[in-house]
C-alpha cells in the first residue's frame, strides 16, 4: 500500500516537471477552488433552505470522474456505489437514501415511480454547468419538498466563443497487483478511456462522447489470495443538445436534450457470488422544451410553459434465472408564473401534470397520474434584514387515490452585513414506488406513504479570510420504508435523525485555500417498540463524516489534496480516502491534469458486498479550437 502511494506521488511530480519545461502563457489567477456551502441558492424567491452550490469552475478544478463524486464533495452529502466506473451511483443526503431524495435535471424531476432512484452515472460531467444540492426544504425549486433532499443538475447553455470546439480526454490506470494467477495485470495501466467533443456558439451547445472501462481492479474477499474483478466492464456513449433563442423581444424558447446508453457487466455482490455471465443494458433519453414569456402584464412578470418526456429501459440478463426488461416512461406539462407584487414581496405559482408509466417483466404494467399545484414566496421586512419564506404544495396521485401535501416555512435574519441566521421547517410525503409495492415475492402492496418532518437552524459569517457555517438539523420520518431480512419493504414505526454540519473555509494566502467540514448524524430506529433509550441506530447511516481539502493555485498551476473520513455503519467499515489532483495550462488551447484517486489504496465499500477500486491514476486534458 505504501509503495503504491509513493509511486503515485512520484508520477504526479514527474508529470509536473514535464509540463514545466514547456513554453507557457500566463493566464492569470485561477478561480477560487472551493465548494460553496451557501445557505441560499441564487433564486429569485428565497427559501431559507440549506443549499450547497457546486459551480462550473469548481467542477473543472476537481476533475472528478463521475457526477456522483461531485455531489459527494458537499457537506452533508455522499453517494452509494456498487463498484467501478459506470456502476449504479445514487445520492445520500444527511443519511436519507436515494428513494427519499429527488433528482432534477434542469428543474425537471428524473426520479421514476418504478423504483424512486436515479443513477447519477447517466449524467456526464461535461454537460453540467452547476449542481445545487438542497438538504432541507424546497430550495430554489420552490414547488416541492423531499423527505430527504434534492439535487438539481443544471446543464450548460451555448455562448459565443472564438474557440467553439473542445475535446476532453482521459486515460485511467490501476497499478498492476498480483492476484490468484500470481501474475501482474499490465492491462490495468490502460483500464479506462473517456473522450468528449463539445461545440458551443450562439445559443447552441452540443456534446457527444463516451467511455470504455474494464474495471479490472483487484479486491480481497477474505481468502488468502486477491481476486480480480471479472465481467465488470462498461461501454457507454452519450449525447446532449441544448439550444435557446429569442422568438421575440419577450419570448424565449429553450430545448434541452440528453441520451445515454450503457452496456455493462454486472458482477453482483460478494455475498451472492460474482455472476460472471450476467450483463445489463441501460438506455436513458430526456427532452425538455420551454417557452417563457416575460413582461406579460403589470401584475404577471413571467409565465413559462414546459413540456418534458423521458424514457428509460433497463435490460438485465441473468444466467441463472429469467431475463428482465423494464421500460419507464415519464411525461409532464408544467405552467409556472412569477408575479410582480412589489419590492417587499415575491410569489411564484405552479401547475403540473405528470404521467409515470412502467412496463416491466417483473412488476407488470403500472401507471401513476399526478396533478399538483404549488405556491411559494417571500416577504421582506425592515429593509430586507428579515424575511419569511412560505411554500405549499398539494398533489393528487391516481394509483394511490390519495392527496399528498407538503409545506415549508423559513426565515432569514441578517444580524450584520456578514452574518446571517436562517431557520426552516418542512413537511413532505413519499409515496411507495411500483417496485416496493409489486416486485415478485418481495413487494408489499400494503405499504403506507412515508411522512417526514425536517427542521434546521443555522448561522453563517465571514470576515473575508475565514468563513464559518454551522447548522443544527433534525428529521423525523413516520411510516419509514425499510427492508427486512428477506428484502421485503416494511413500514417501520418511525425513524429519527439529529445532527449538525460544521464548515470552515480559510483563505491562508492568495494562493492557498483550505476547507474543512464535519457531519454528525445520530439516527434512531424506533421500530418494534424501540425507544430513544434503546439507542438502536438506523442501518447504513454514518454517524461521523469528515471532509477536508487544501487548494493551491498560482499562475498556470492548480492543485488540490482532499481527504475524507467515512465512519462505520452496521454493515460497512470505516474508511479514510485521500485524493490528489493537479492541472496546468500548457498553452492557450491545452489544459492538462493528473489525478490520483484513493492514494492510500484503501479497501472499502460504499454498498455492502461491492468492493470499490483501489489506487487509480488518471491523466487527461482539454483542447480548445
Amino acid at each position: 500500500m505504501q509503495k503504491r502511494g509513493i509511486f503515485s506521488l512520484v508520477l504526479l511530480l514527474t508529470v509536473f516537471s514535464l509540463f514545466a519545461t514547456q513554453d507557457l502563457v500566463d493566464l492569470g489567477t485561477a478561480y477560487e477552488l472551493v465548494i460553496a456551502e451557501t445557505p441560499l441558492s441564487e433564486a429569485e424567491t428565497n427559501t431559507a433552505s440549506s443549499v450547497s452550490v457546486i459551480t462550473q469552475e469548481q467542477i473543472a478544478a476537481y476533475n472528478a470522474q463521475t457526477t456522483a463524486e461531485l455531489v459527494g464533495k458537499a457537506i452533508g452529502t455522499s453517494f452509494n456505489s456498487v463498484g467501478g466506473l459506470g456502476s449504479l451511483q445514487t445520492v445520500v443526503i444527511r443519511g436519507a437514501t436515494s428513494s427519499k431524495n429527488l433528482i432534477y435535471l434542469d428543474g425537471v424531476l428524473l426520479s421514476s415511480a418504478h423504483d424512486g432512484t436515479v443513477d447519477l452515472s447517466i449524467i456526464p460531467i461535461d454537460i453540467i454547468e452547476r449542481i445545487e444540492i438542497v438538504k432541507s426544504g424546497p430550495g430554489n425549486l420552490g414547488r416541492t419538498n423531499a423527505i430527504g433532499g434534492m439535487v438539481n443538475i443544471i446543464t450548460k447553455r451555448g455562448q459565443q466563443s472564438e474557440t467553439p470546439f473542445s475535446l476532453s480526454f482521459e486515460n485511467g490506470s490501476f497499478l498492476p497487483l498480483t492476484h490468484d494467477t500470481d501474475e501482474h495485470n499490465w492491462q490495468s495501466l490502460v483500464d479506462s478511456q473517456n473522450i468528449n467533443v463539445t461545440y458551443t456558439n450562439n445559443g447552441l451547445v452540443a456534446t457527444i462522447g463516451g467511455l470504455v472501462a474494464q474495471n479490472a481492479f483487484t479486491y480481497q474477499d477474505g481468502s488468502a489470495t486477491r481476486k480480480l474483478r471479472e465481467n465488470a466492464e462498461v461501454y457507454e456513449w452519450h449525447g446532449a443538445v441544448n439550444f435557446d433563442t429569442s422568438v421575440s423581444e419577450n419570448i424565449q424558447f429553450t430545448t434541452q436534450n440528453l441520451v445515454n446508453y450503457k452496456n455493462l457487466g454486472v458482477p453482483g455482490g460478494l455475498s451472492f457470488g460474482l455472476t460472471k455471465d450476467d450483463y445489463q443494458k441501460d438506455l436513458f433519453t430526456s427532452t425538455t422544451n420551454t417557452l417563457e414569456i416575460t413582461n406579460v402584464s403589470e401584475l404577471l412578470e413571467t409565465i413559462a410553459a414546459r413540456l418534458h418526456y423521458g424514457y428509460g429501459q433497463t435490460f438485465y440478463h441473468d444466467d441463472d434465472y429469467q431475463d428482465s426488461t423494464h421500460n419507464k416512461h415519464s411525461a409532464s406539462v408544467q405552467v409556472e408564473s412569477t408575479w410582480g407584487l412589489g419590492q417587499s414581496y415575491a410569489l411564484t405559482t405552479d401547475l403540473l401534470y405528470n404521467l409515470d408509466y412502467v412496463d416491466s417483466t417483473d412488476i407488470g404494467k403500472n401507471n401513476r397520474h399526478t396533478i399538483s399545484t404549488s405556491a411559494h414566496g417571500s416577504v421582506y421586512v425592515g429593509d430586507g434584514n428579515f424575511s419569511i419564506h412560505p411554500s405549499v404544495n398539494i398533489a393528487y396521485l391516481s394509483d394511490m387515490e390519495t392527496f399528498s401535501p407538503n409545506a415549508s416555512i423559513g426565515a432569514i435574519l441578517s444580524l450584520t452585513k456578514n452574518t446571517e441566521l436562517n431557520a426552516s421547517i418542512s413537511y413532505a410525503e413519499n409515496v411507495p414506488t411500483f417496485s416496493q409495492l409489486y416486485w415478485p415475492f418481495m413487494g408489499n402492496p400494503n405499504l403506507k406513504t412515508e411522512k417526514g418532518l425536517n427542521g434546521e437552524i443555522g448561522v453563517s459569517t465571514t470576515n473575508g479570510t475565514i468563513t464559518y457555517e454551522g447548522t443544527l438539523f433534525g428529521r423525523n420520518i413516520y411510516n419509514d420504508i425499510a427492508y427486512d431480512a428477506f428484502w421485503t419493504p416494511q413500514n417501520i414505526a418511525h425513524s429519527f435523525y439529529l445532527g449538525t454540519e460544521q464548515s470552515v473555509e480559510l483563505e491562508l494566502t492568495e494562493n492557498f485555500n483550505i476547507q474543512m467540514s464535519y457531519l454528525f448524524n445520530k439516527s434512531y430506529d424506533l421500530s418494534s417498540g424501540n425507544t430513544f433509550t434503546d439507542d438502536v441506530e438506523v442501518s447504513n447511516v454514518r454517524k461521523h463524516t469528515v471532509k477536508t481539502a487544501l487548494f493551491f493555485s498560482r499562475n498556470l498551476f492548480e492543485g488540490s489534496v482532499s481527504a475524507e473520513y467515512l465512519g462505520s455503519t452496521s454493515s460497512l467499515e470505516q474508511a479514510f480516502l485521500v485524493n490528489l489532483n493537479a492541472s496546468m495550462q500548457v498553452t492557450d488551447a491545452l489544459k492538462a491534469y493528473v489525478a490520483v484517486d484513493n492514494l492510500l489504496n484503501t479497501e472499502y465499500e460504499l454498498t455492502s458486498g461491492y468492493p470499490m477500486p483501489g489506487t487509480k491514476i488518471r491523466i487527461g486534458g482539454t483542447v480548445r479550437f
